[in-house]
């Protein structure tokens, strides 16, 4: 009878990593990768599932997010979602000037925005699918941060998408999401 005690503490035990790979699994990861010129490289990844957690303990002025200039334009916006999901790759809007270009296209299911600057690089991409999912869950006022966490983990269209690429000459940022389909790959 020890025995068999001991072999049940034993499954329930090694149960807990596989439980919490599972729930990994199921909500993705953001990661977030810093270098420094002089530093170090700090990878961040950040499972969705804790962040939805952590939501539940965080004050009511971080659950939601004003954006009250949204407010009039939040139907315009999710119409023009819904058409960019429907029409062809295209450059939307292309600017050149002495110091700068930048570049917005439709590129897939994505808006990419691209800016480029004598001293620094900055990449943009925005799935449509979780732009809509995003904009759905605004209430006239505000953004509800569940909402956000809610379109980074059920968005297929995510898994692999390099959300934000900042580049410097001292540094250089990347946020992206690793979603159940692609939890094993690895950074570039």
């Amino acid at each position: 009878e020890a025995m068999f005690m001991l072999k049940t503490a034993a499954v329930g035990l090694l149960s807990i990593p596989l439980l919490l790979l599972g729930l990994v699994a199921s909500s993705g990861l953001v990661v977030v990768d810093v270098k420094a010129s002089d530093g170090p490289r700090i990878v961040v990844p950040v499972p969705l599932f804790l962040a939805h957690a952590a939501l539940g303990f965080a004050p009511d002025e971080a659950r939601e997010v004003e954006v009250p200039e949204l407010g009039e334009y939040s139907e315009i916006a999710g119409r023009l979602v819904a058409e960019l999901r429907d029409c062809d790759d295209a450059v939307l809007v292309e600017v050149d000037d002495r110091n700068d270009h930048v570049l917005i296209e439709k590129i897939g299911d994505e808006i990419a925005i691209e800016v480029t600057s004598d001293d620094e690089e900055v990449s943009v991409r925005i799935p449509l699918a979780a732009a809509a999912e995003v904009l759905d869950s605004y209430d006239g006022r505000r953004l509800h941060v569940a909402g956000v966490l809610d379109a980074l983990s059920s968005s297929s269209s995510l898994s692999g998408t390099e959300l934000v690429h900042v580049r410097s000459e001292n540094e250089e940022v990347k946020i992206w999401v690793r979603t159940v389909q692609c939890l094993n790959c690895v950074t570039s």
